[in-house]
């Protein structure tokens, strides 16, 4: 007489899982096998029941699959397995965290609210900052981020917005110049805006190449010259 016990798809149902997630178990010897009956129908019991609700769980709490074979919960380690796994649950909690802040802010600031006075200089100058984002370490950026976000209200920086490509040399010096004074007044309030941290890279000069690319690609050449201008004075001690 064969024992009372509960199919394939049975035990999936109970477990709250599928079929072929049942059956992906087995191939990777994570649920035991189970008896067949006189029909050769698998025939899964409690033992089989409760090992399947273990492996959801350990999914559910982030466990890799190929680690849940050695994670009984006598073994010496699980604590620290779990406690491995409450740590990467905790990084994503502040990844997704600040992607509701972000997300916060876009809707704070419809785009209808943009100033329209230079929208070309404002789309080139969030595109510099998310190049940026790759290439500066989280500290750096945020300091150039806020720096962007609190531009005092110069009138260099609104000539610089609208510098045309022709623009006169004494034009642009003139402009470099006050430039120059306002960029060494937000290094005074941001150190890391004057020596910024770049991530790591494997290839050298990736940091500096991009920086190029992004400021040529983003402004016109009378504007380049001038962030030029204002970098030399910058180096040049005020005497």
């Amino acid at each position: 007489m064969d024992v009372m016990g509960w199919s394939t798809k049975e035990v999936a149902t109970l477990a709250g899982t599928t079929l072929r997630a049942v059956r992906h178990y087995h191939e990777m010897g994570l649920l035991a096998e189970p008896p067949r009956s006189s029909n050769n129908y698998k025939n899964y019991g409690v033992t089989h029941l409760t090992q399947l609700l273990r492996i959801r769980r350990l999914v559910a709490l982030g466990a890799p699959l190929a680690e849940i074979r050695d994670m009984a919960p006598e073994a010496e380690d699980y604590a620290d397995t779990l406690r491995a796994l409450d740590a990467e649950a905790s990084e994503t909690i502040q990844r997704l965290e600040q992607v509701r802040r972000e997300i916060a802010e876009q809707l704070a600031t419809p785009a209808a609210e943009v100033p329209a006075e230079s929208p070309a200089l404002l789309r080139a100058d969030e595109d510099f900052l998310m190049v940026l984002s790759r290439l500066l370490e989280d500290d750096s950026y945020e300091a150039w981020r806020e720096m962007a976000d609190h531009a005092p209200a110069d009138g260099a920086l609104q000539e610089f917005a609208h510098l045309s490509e022709d623009a006169s040399d004494a034009v642009r010096e003139r402009i470099s110049r006050r430039l120059a004074e306002v960029v060494r007044n937000l290094h005074q309030e941001a150190p890391l805006l004057r020596a910024p941290d770049f991530r790591p890279s494997g290839k050298a000069g990736l940091a500096r190449k991009s920086l190029h690319v992004a400021l040529a690609e983003l402004y016109n050449p009378a504007q380049t010259d001038v962030l030029a201008r204002t970098g030399r004075l910058l180096e040049t001690p005020r005497g």
